[in-house]
């Protein structure tokens, strides 16, 4: 397996930071303990770490995850570094 690094955007309403906490439990909860969460202008970041057969099985899993937790992805990022050859 391959460690994949991409971020999850998720489109959500500025929150508090109880709301912040929470929402980390939430996504922690459905499976993305390989995730760093943060602020981003559309609402929410999850920066992934994910161990994979290929990119597309570890974008795949992080997005059933995240949905899992009652979020919806907006769009999928990587740096052009991270992308294997």
């Amino acid at each position: 397996m391959t460690d994949y690094r991409f971020s999850v955007i998720i489109s959500a309403a500025q929150m508090s930071h109880e709301e912040i906490l929470d929402a980390t439990d939430t996504v922690g909860n459905a499976g993305c303990t390989d995730a760093s969460i943060r602020g981003h202008k559309e609402g929410m970041e999850l920066l992934f770490e994910r161990a994979a057969d290929s990119l597309e099985a570890a974008i795949s899993s992080a997005i059933s995850d995240v949905e899992r937790a009652g979020y919806r992805v907006t769009r999928v990022e990587m740096e052009r570094e991270a992308i294997p050859a």
